[in-house]
């Protein structure tokens, strides 16, 4: 029996000796704390091109990817200046189009606005109204009520013409 708490005791020590030691590595073997942060490589990713001289926006734009520039109207032939017209005309004529769309898009909206706050107004109202009629309701029953058991002590007291037909709530 007495083998058994030898035996924990030393299962105890084996479990806990790994964290001990993990723990008091670094001090031990002299580590600073940034050995104790996860590596962190170089970025693959990152784009090592040497960028240009800020100053020449010309340079910055291409290494940006940015070719695009535009000639002057002098420069352009007559056929390029007739599809250049074209482009701008088609897509002026789709920006009217999306135009149109958002705007009736919104009338949509508006309408479908009021009408749901007209719905929310009628809801408002017949609840208002049924609850009117619940609380009369209630009130009525009450005074039948109240009506009745003062009958019920007439008659209960003594009073032989309390004991007739009864009043209130019918059942």
């Amino acid at each position: 029996m007495m083998f058994r708490p030898t035996l924990l005791a030393l299962a105890l020590a084996a479990a806990t000796l790994p964290a001990a030691a993990q723990t008091t590595a670094p001090a031990q073997t002299g580590a600073t704390a940034d050995q104790t942060r996860p590596y962190s490589g170089p970025d693959a990713y990152r784009d090592r091109r040497a960028l240009p001289d800020a100053t020449d926006r010309d340079a910055l734009l291409r290494a940006r990817g940015e070719a695009y520039h535009r000639a002057g109207d002098d420069q352009q032939t007559e056929e390029e200046m007739r599809a250049t017209r074209a482009l701008n005309d088609e897509i002026a004529a789709q920006n009217a189009l999306a135009d149109k769309a958002d705007a009736a898009a919104r009338l949509d909206y508006d309408a479908a606005l009021a009408r749901h706050q007209i719905e929310v107004r009628q809801g408002e109202e017949q609840a208002r109204a049924a609850a009117e009629a619940t609380r009369a309701a209630q009130d009525q029953y009450d005074k039948d009520y109240a009506a009745w058991r003062e009958q019920v002590r007439l008659c209960q007291s003594g009073v032989r013409s309390a004991c007739g037909t009864p009043v209130g709530p019918a059942r």
